[in-house]
């Protein structure tokens, strides 16, 4: 008996072995399909890429960029101007060195000497690379050949980039993400100064902000204000980075709706971290500030909006419900301004935020002359 049920035992768990497969096999033929639907939709889509970033008046639903003799036209002219707009960058770079522009052109005594500088910092570069087969292997990826026309505008920048190629090139290449970066490459190495300081994040996090490398640049001002967290975590500049990364996708997909909000709402993100209340706002987001840079009231009152009414995001489906109402984002401006402020603020009550377009390091600070 004892034998029989073990045999018994043993045919059930065989069956169930046999049944996991059979659904992993199908899962697997289930992603398959998807994968190459996928694949697909991105060959169209680049075909369109390129069809519009050489020529932005043509449909981006028409087959122009798939005929044969257009499509090598339209790469030539879009290899051409990118190599045209490094160019210009590394002229702007030669002449702020030439007139001591900024503090980062000053250690040059003249133009020879910063590109004799550069010329030795390309050396030691391709020097390591030799001496470090693992990393020149990386630079066999199918999108490399798309660098030559940066070439310019990378020369202009070695003595920063040095001491990032190793992170670069294992995970910006390596983990194929350069398809991103490329098309706004010249526009980060224009803005390198201000986004090298924070690079080592940055690839840390390539993968989630890579597929979003222009948006974020178009809003490069207003999202360098979120990178100093001092006021949150004075030993980790980027714990407020850290806690927005699970909302990026997101936010970045409303930035154009949100940007002229980031920075006013600032100041009063500690409180919007605090239960969990950013997570229960940013479904609700764009209908917050519907109306857009029009209206701030929102965000500058953020901190008013958050003492009186904060308790209903504690409710499950209040906030929903709310703003399904056709004048929610007009009730929310007429509170923003007309709620009680001295509870929350004291005496600086009467404080209103004014911001103009200098997004400095220190746009909130009062500094002696």
């Amino acid at each position: 008996r004892i034998g029989e049920d073990w045999d018994l035992t043993t045919t059930d768990k065989n069956n169930v072995v046999r049944s996991n497969v059979d659904e992993m096999r199908a899962r697997a033929g289930v992603l398959r399909t998807s994968i190459l639907k996928q694949q697909l939709e991105l060959q169209r889509l680049e075909r369109q890429i390129i069809c519009c970033s050489t020529n932005p008046n043509v449909n981006a639903n028409s087959n122009l960029a798939s005929d044969f003799v257009e499509a090598p036209i339209q790469t030539a002219q879009r290899v051409a101007n990118t190599f045209t707009s490094s160019s210009n960058m590394l002229i702007r770079k030669l002449w702020r060195v030439q007139n001591k522009i900024g503090p980062n052109n000053k250690k040059w005594e003249s133009v020879g000497d910063y590109i004799s500088s550069q010329t030795l910092t390309g050396v030691r570069i391709v020097g390591d690379l030799v001496q470090n087969p693992t990393r020149l292997k990386r630079l066999v990826d199918p999108d490399t050949p798309t660098l030559v026309p940066h070439v310019p505008a990378i020369l202009a920048r070695l003595d920063k980039l040095e001491t990032h190629v190793p992170p670069i090139l294992e995970r910006v290449l390596n983990r194929r993400h350069l398809a991103a970066v490329e098309p706004y490459l010249t526009e980060v190495l224009e803005r390198f100064d201000d986004i090298e300081p924070h690079l080592p994040w940055i690839l840390e996090n390539v993968d989630t902000l890579a597929p979003y490398t222009g948006l974020l640049l178009k809003h490069i001002d207003e999202l360098l204000l979120y990178a100093d967290a001092q006021d949150i975590s004075p030993s980790d500049d980027y714990a407020l980075a850290e806690q927005l990364l699970p909302f990026l996708e997101y936010y970045v997909s409303k930035l154009d709706v949100i940007g002229p909000h980031l920075p006013l709402l600032r100041p009063h993100v500690p409180k919007l971290l605090k239960h969990n209340r950013i997570a229960k706002i940013s479904p609700h987001i764009d209908r917050l500030f519907a109306r857009g840079y029009k209206d701030l009231s929102a965000s500058a009152n953020m901190d008013v909006l958050l003492f009186w009414f904060g308790w209903s995001l504690q409710i499950p489906g209040l906030p929903a419900l709310f703003f399904a109402l056709p004048g929610s984002p007009r009730i929310v401006s007429f509170l923003a301004n007309r709620l009680p402020k001295r509870f929350v603020r004291g005496y600086c009550n009467g404080v209103t935020c004014s911001v103009d377009n200098d997004y400095g390091g220190n746009w909130n600070k009062l500094q002696k002359e």
